[in-house]
């Protein structure tokens, strides 16, 4: 066992069994219910195409990181940062096929331990290691890593509860499968900036917008946010999806020529100026028509609304009037046209 030299960090380099990892290892995963916990749910199939390298194969040089709250010892029990699906691997491969199991388990892999180390630690490792993986989902530690920041003033979870949200909205409206967005279907961006990428909205962007109108769906009774089960949380979320693919193609039908076959022409209506303004302009609306109502009412209304818009579609074009406002203060201005333009129409 060495320590390493990292200035104030404690990292200890170290060498462990396979069979000391699968009993004394675990992983901090992220409950919903609690908000607790920043790693979303082990990836069964992930771990089966280890297991099934396993099977016939051992040869994993990279090193396990794992973080130990209190001093590290021999007996520690460490929270995987950065390895789980291997370690799980390992302890399916002891459930599924016990003589190959007993074959490996005296192997060893490497590993480093944070020492006493904070979950704000462990979530900023985590992070930093797998940003730029397009292998590891990082956005729940996003979420908890502003509910650690949040706590610091207040023990409020409501706006962490809005940030997760709107990461489970873009995680579903991002995704492919049977149910699927026609508009936001990977136009979505999970790290980084979209600009010169397929996608349209960097995950930052379209969170930051969409907490703003979940406090106004919730506030209007259109989107509760105090979910006690798993079923009502789906339910919101579910919610949620319906209501923005539903207003996306209301926009799509207001502008069509904007949503043709040249992607390009979508980058300011479907970035982060023409999202955010239009939210904004949502917000708006809702407040002038100060009533509670339930998802399928808040979906007529905002089709109305949008309806009512009396813009042309040039000003979203990339180099059009709209792409040069790409602040905060610049989408407030976009959605003050916005219902200039519609007057009193929606009222």
């Amino acid at each position: 066992m060495d320590k390493i030299n990292q200035g104030t960090a404690n990292i200890i380099q170290t060498k462990k069994t396979v069979d000391w990892l699968v009993d004394h290892t675990k992983v901090n995963v992220f409950d919903p219910m609690t908000f607790q916990g920043y790693q979303r749910s082990i990836d069964k199939k992930h771990c089966d195409k280890i297991v099934a390298y396993l099977s016939k194969e051992f040869f994993l040089p990279t090193s396990i990181i794992c973080a130990s709250r209190k001093e590290y010892t021999e007996d520690a029990s460490l929270y995987i940062v950065d390895g789980q699906h291997r370690v799980e691997a390992l302890r399916l491969l002891r459930q599924e096929n016990p003589a190959r199991y007993e074959q490996i388990k005296d192997y060893q892999l490497s590993v480093i331990v944070l020492e006493k180390a904070e979950e704000e630690v462990e979530i900023d490792t985590f992070i930093t290691i797998n940003k730029t993986s397009k292998k590891v989902d990082t956005s729940l530690a996003y979420v908890l890593k502003n509910r650690i920041n949040y706590n610091r003033a207040s023990k409020d979870i409501s706006i962490s509860k809005r940030e997760y949200l709107s990461v489970e909205l873009a995680a579903a409206l991002n995704a492919s499968g049977p149910k699927k967005s026609e508009l936001w279907e990977n136009k979505i961006l999970f790290e980084g900036a979209a600009r010169q990428t397929p996608q349209l909205i960097s995950l930052n962007a379209f969170v930051m917008s969409m907490r703003s109108l979940l406090y106004s769906l919730q506030q209007w009774s259109i989107i509760p946010q105090d979910w006690d089960s798993q079923e009502e949380l789906t339910s919101c979320i579910e919610d949620l999806w319906t209501i923005t693919d539903a207003i996306w193609l209301v926009v799509r039908n207001k502008w069509p020529d904007l949503f043709d076959s040249d992607i390009e022409k979508r980058r300011i209506i479907q970035g982060s100026i023409g999202f955010s303004s239009l939210n904004k302009y949502l917000i708006q609306n809702l407040k002038q028509q100060g009533a509670h109502m339930n998802v399928s009412e808040f979906v007529e209304h905002a089709a109305l609304w949008i309806q009512a818009i009396q813009l042309p579609s040039s000003d979203w074009l990339p180099g059009g009037r709209f792409s040069k406002y790409s602040s905060g203060a610049g989408f407030s201005i976009i959605a003050q046209e916005l219902i200039a333009s519609a007057g009193k129409t929606f009222s």
